[in-house]
């Protein structure tokens, strides 16, 4: 399978070499006009699902392009893995089994300066950046894709998964965590102290990072599981204005902390199974810094 000159660790955890590859493979497309954030964007790479992955160069109300359709096919992941498509879950599954053997391997460095804090916003400002408003019904503009990397508070462990994010203001996001994942244990065990849980939610991490945030109870530092995939450590930055790091390859991290006792409206929200998940009263994030 050809590697285009860009290896598959790089193309795993840094999403401008991601971007490079599958544009070298003939498997991105480039919309080079402009696209309204609401609506309009999801539906042109709906559209254009099946033929390759979606660069909108052009976000109205932004500066910065949006990627979509990393996972649309399992052909195109596939090739980023170097693998054929069904290769891909046993790669997966290996490298969970090595971290649980080996979990001190691929210690990852602890940068105080690294690409994700390059540009540093203290006055953080949502609606600048181009998060779009995805299905008709949707009760806001949504992250659905971002990590969220946060502390144990029992044991100061990091962990990482994924949860939709609603979008209610310039700093503010209500989210939504199901039962039994270990977000909304942290979330519990804060709110019974009175104290807000921090977090950094690390977008465009590279596909690496997402694969391990996605596994379900595996506890502390199942990012380890990300290193493994690639056969070497992904690089962690300081957070700017919270006790918990981010990926340093990250496009964007946005520092937060869920407010304790208070719930606002999330939902409704398009589910990947094609359903919508109800409109209820959720937990709220406050961000800190971008």
């Amino acid at each position: 399978m050809n590697d285009h000159g860009i290896s598959v660790a790089d193309r795993l955890s840094d999403l401008n070499a991601c971007i490079d590859f599958l544009d070298r493979a003939g498997r991105l497309i480039r919309v080079r006009s402009e696209v309204d954030p609401v609506f309009e964007l999801a539906g042109v790479a709906r559209q254009l699902e099946g033929a390759g992955c979606v660069l909108f160069e052009r976000v109205r109300g932004s500066r910065f392009p949006v990627l979509c359709g990393l996972l649309a096919d399992r052909d195109t992941v596939g090739h980023l893995f170097g693998l054929s498509a069904q290769q891909v879950p046993f790669a997966i599954a290996d490298a969970v089994s090595a971290w649980k053997k080996d979990p001190a391997a691929f210690a990852p460095r602890l940068l105080d300066q690294a690409p994700a804090n390059e540009v540093i916003v203290a006055a953080p400002d949502l609606q600048a950046l181009p998060i779009p408003q995805h299905a008709l019904k949707d009760g806001g503009r949504y992250l659905d894709a971002s990590l969220v990397v946060a502390r144990n508070p029992r044991s100061s462990g990091l962990n990482i998964s994924v949860h939709p994010m609603m979008v209610t203001g310039k700093y503010r996001l209500t989210f939504l965590t199901d039962p039994g994942r270990h977000l909304g244990e942290y979330v519990q065990i804060a709110e019974e102290s009175g104290v807000p849980l921090e977090v950094s939610i690390c977008n465009g991490a590279g596909l690496a990072a997402w694969f391990a945030g996605a596994l379900p109870r595996l506890g502390d530092n199942k990012h380890h599981v990300a290193h493994h995939l690639i056969g070497r450590p992904l690089d962690l930055v300081r957070g700017q204005a919270v006790n918990v790091p981010a990926f340093a390859n990250s496009q964007f991290v946005i520092e937060a902390e869920v407010l304790p006792g208070l719930r606002e409206d999330e939902g409704p929200f398009g589910e990947v199974t094609g359903f919508y998940g109800g409109r209820d009263r959720r937990w709220v994030m406050q961000v800190k810094a971008i």
